[in-house]
């Protein structure tokens, strides 16, 4: 198995935060920070941050008590782990810009109570009204407001957008998330491993193999698990045609944001073409309980080979259609190109992933920067764009259907003999941890994972892309008419299930 290059720190908050070099290491980026209530072990509260980089990732673990500083002055992407932490934990980050609740809104919760601490008795507080949400405000003359949501029609799940708008231009959105937070953290404590797996593999339904694969990267490095070579194929070509439908849906969903029925509809049917496949492999239309603790749950015979193999193929036809299209269409051009722009700088300072990071040239691919299973074997390098517009989120989604395209037929045909799944021991050493990353369609998925002393979960902390790249769209917008706002949306495709867990 690859297993990350994990470089960790125990370090004092003090020299933390007063070296600028922990924070702003040349070609390192926050991938999160996860606190944990660790008083009956050692009296305190720790607080770990991960900044990935080339030379893999690096952890310092700070101990701290009822606060600690923030570092969101000198790290943008910090402010939205460090108001996580300040409701769920109740550690105030000193200096923070923006204390506003984050995770629990205070119309119907009780602030004084903080579910991820040890001691909290898992009773809900009273249902009644705490406080109000205060929103940021543009004034001036002509200036209007625009609310969208939290409720939406169709199926959308709920979010809140706030537009402050003179004329059609936007001059702020403002986002409100977490109207459905569902705890699964601290549903998690106390699990053992594959109660959890069944949980987390939930947490965002199309990327549940890749999301599921994060997760057992840390699960099955807590138990020293090796899997089998088998297992590691088939978690790969599995992961890889997961991101192919989720691409081929973004994709048409464009389309249809600009009016252009024909080809989006040629490619819902290509998507159900997909599903359909996936239901053939796994007997679920998602692929969900594919992967197991140890291996996978399927095996790939030759007659489900021959047909992922036609199906991708078909999957490349139809694409290089669409791709064709869109760059030869000054009507498609003028509704991707310059809108939508997330320009380098942003997307370095607010530490994006995937797609969204390396629409605007910056070489953010865990399956590259922090290789796992195979991916080391195959000789992967980020595809990169550098206008950070629909445009450039649009066509790179193409190109990388093409390149798990070329991963599935590569692998395809010579899988290894073997079994599916490993035998493992159910106890780890007691308190021992690991993190866990793989590459969703949305882009890194980390974990943080410490076991207890009876072998179950004592934290688990998952970090989804969506979370990372939600602040984003709000700098994405600035400039663009409002009615280029649900394509600019799209063009992003964040998680509201995976922001809100």
């Amino acid at each position: 198995m690859g297993k990350i290059s994990l470089n960790k720190h125990i370090i004092e908050l003090n020299d933390f935060v007063n070296s600028a070099d922990n924070i702003r290491k040349p070609g390192k980026y926050l991938l999160g920070i996860s606190a944990t209530d660790e008083r009956n072990l050692n009296s305190n509260f720790s607080v770990r941050y991960f900044f990935g980089g080339t030379d893999g990732i690096d952890e310092y673990s700070v101990k701290v008590g009822e606060r600690f500083q923030s570092i969101s002055k000198i790290c943008p992407a910090a402010k939205m782990y460090e108001r996580e932490i300040y409701d769920l934990f109740g550690l105030l980050p000193a200096g923070h810009p923006d204390l506003r609740p984050l995770m629990l809104y205070p119309e119907n919760w009780d602030f004084s109570v903080h579910p991820l601490r040890k001691d909290y008795n898992n009773l809900i507080p009273e249902m009644k009204k705490y406080g109000k949400y205060k929103f940021k405000e543009v004034s001036g003359e002509g200036i209007f407001e625009v609310l969208v949501g939290p409720v939406h029609a169709g199926i959308i799940e709920p979010g809140h957008f706030r537009f402050s708008l003179a004329g059609e231009p936007v001059l702020q959105l403002e986002i409100r998330h977490f109207w459905k937070h569902r705890g699964i953290e601290k549903v998690c404590e106390g699990k053992d491993f594959v109660e959890a797996l069944d949980l987390v593999s939930k947490i965002s339904g199309d990327n549940n193999v890749n999301i599921a694969i994060g997760y057992l990267e840390a699960v099955e490095s807590i138990l020293n698990v090796e899997i089998t070579e088998r297992a590691k194929y088939v978690r790969v070509i599995l992961a890889e045609l997961e991101r192919i439908w989720n691409y081929v849906r973004d994709v048409a969903w464009i389309f249809m944001d600009i009016g252009f029925a024909l080809p989006a509809q040629n490619l819902f049917a290509l998507q159900e073409d997909l599903m359909r496949l996936n239901k053939n492999l796994s007997g679920h239309r998602f692929l969900f309980n594919s992967l197991t603790v140890g291996g996978v749950n399927l095996d790939l015979v030759p007659a489900k080979l021959k047909t992922i193999e036609d199906t991708v193929k078909k999957v490349e036809n139809v694409i290089k259609d669409c791709e064709g299209f869109i760059l030869n269409s000054s009507t498609v051009l003028d509704r991707l190109e310059f809108t939508g722009k997330i320009n380098h700088k942003t997307a370095e300072e607010l530490s994006l992933c995937g797609i969204s990071a390396r629409a605007s040239g910056l070489p953010r691919d865990s399956r590259v920067e922090f290789p796992y299973l195979i991916y080391d074997k195959l000789n992967l390098k980020p595809v990169l764009l550098d206008g950070g517009d629909v445009l450039a989120r649009t066509v790179l989604r193409i190109k990388e259907i093409y390149v798990s395209k070329k991963i599935i037929t590569d692998l395809l045909f010579n899988l290894p003999e073997g079994d599916i799944a490993a035998v493992y021991e159910n106890k780890p050493e007691a308190y021992k941890n690991a993190v866990g990353n793989s590459e969703t369609s949305r882009g890194n998925a980390f974990f943080y994972i410490m076991a207890d002393d009876k072998g179950k979960i004592y934290r688990l902390k998952y970090i989804d892309p969506s979370f990372r790249i939600w602040p984003s769209i709000q700098y994405g917008v600035l400039g663009n008419i409002i009615a280029d706002f649900p394509l600019i949306n799209k063009s992003l495709n964040l998680s509201y299930s995976g922001n809100d867990m």
